[in-house]
């Protein structure tokens, strides 16, 4: 057995879940979100806001994946194109003997063809795949397991736990036999979240593997699509299946707080382009003057009033490059489709600047 199954069965011996195939590390130290506490909060403040987070349970992953097959949504597409044209080379720059870690665990469909090309290049590679929930993790990672149960080349393994968890593990982790570890960050999921946050959470991680004496690269997918008709259509919150996505926060808050307060005929969905900063911001805004009760608290929230609860950046490669730099990391190759509307970026430490990208 190669040393990087050695560590793999230690591993799972210690923290992997009885219960399933899948090999399932328990990282956890930090405490959930209580999103209820964050709903009243978020409605208390100026401006009011929602939690993103209430779109991303298993049900809205559902909805998600939907909404991705609809003709309109070309992310998905454009994305594709890229690996379908670009993976052996994507592949030829994850070193042998490395870690990827993927932050979140949806449809893992484009991680598996990534992985497929790096086994074919008998690249040794451990793979983990960080998730908050159980569920999410046993149900996605058990095909992908499946695929590669004979591979001597990758090792899937699930990570629990949130990306503070993972980068404080990183950080104290056992002596792992690689030189690099790559965070794998696809879907445009970097861009759910503001540009300063992502620099933020990419440092915490560089610092996490400078700890371990090793390198950190990301390789993550970003939509750069600047065509203002094009982003609305695919993002629309009138008809289906973007709607039930958009949507969802609503109907996710209800079951939380344990009565139907957010109707969702009573409320619109509010898309905003801010074309400087390329940005999409939503907002859910009541059609009619509404009163919230809620533990003892009475809440307004006037006609048309945004609560601001989802982004979406369509950044553009200077923004990309500007997150990493921030960070310490480099913009290394960068993969494109034919519109040159979406790509795939490789950030790295520990090399030396390119003149222009």
């Amino acid at each position: 057995m190669s040393q990087l199954g050695l560590l793999t069965t230690s591993l799972s011996e210690t923290s992997s879940s009885p219960s399933s195939s899948v090999q399932l590390h328990t990282i956890q130290k930090s405490g959930l979100l209580d999103l209820k506490e964050c709903i009243i909060s978020g409605l208390l403040s100026t401006p009011k806001s929602m939690p993103s987070l209430l779109l991303w349970d298993n049900q809205g992953l559902r909805n998600f994946d939907a909404w991705t097959d609809a003709p309109a949504y070309y992310p998905k597409r454009c994305e594709w194109e890229i690996l379908k044209n670009y993976r052996d080379e994507i592949a030829c720059q994850i070193p042998t003997k490395s870690a990827i870690i993927e932050l979140g665990c949806g449809n893992l469909s484009k991680t598996a063809w990534l992985l497929e090309g790096m086994a074919r290049q008998q690249r040794h590679v451990l793979y983990y795949a960080l998730d908050v929930s159980d569920e999410a993790l046993h149900a996605n990672l058990g095909d992908l397991q499946k695929q590669f149960a004979k591979s001597q080349h990758i090792h899937i393994s699930g990570l629990k736990g949130t990306y503070d968890d993972c980068a404080e593990w990183l950080a104290n982790s056992p002596d792992l036999p690689v030189s690099t570890v790559t965070l794998l960050w696809l879907g445009n999921s970097v861009a759910n979240m503001a540009q300063e946050d992502a620099s933020a959470l990419m440092m915490k991680f560089e610092a996490a593997c400078a700890k371990m004496g090793v390198d950190c690269n990301f390789l993550i997918s970003a939509d750069g699509c600047s065509t203002e008709e094009r982003i609305l259509k695919a993002y629309d919150p009138l008809h289906e299946p973007s709607r039930k996505f958009l949507f969802h926060g609503l109907h996710h808050a209800n079951r939380l707080l344990g009565q139907e307060i957010f109707k969702e005929d009573e409320w619109d969905a509010i898309p905003s382009l801010n074309q400087e900063q390329n940005e999409l911001r939503f907002s859910y805004a009541p059609k009619k003057d509404i009163r919230i009760h809620l533990d003892g608290l009475e809440i307004e929230v006037k006609r048309g009033e945004p609560v601001y609860y989802f982004m979406s950046g369509k950044w553009n490669d200077l923004q990309i490059s500007a997150i990493g730099r921030r960070a310490g990391l480099t913009t290394g190759k960068v993969w494109k489709d034919t519109n040159n509307e979406y790509g795939y970026y490789l950030l790295q430490s520990g090399i030396k600047p390119r003149a222009s990208i």
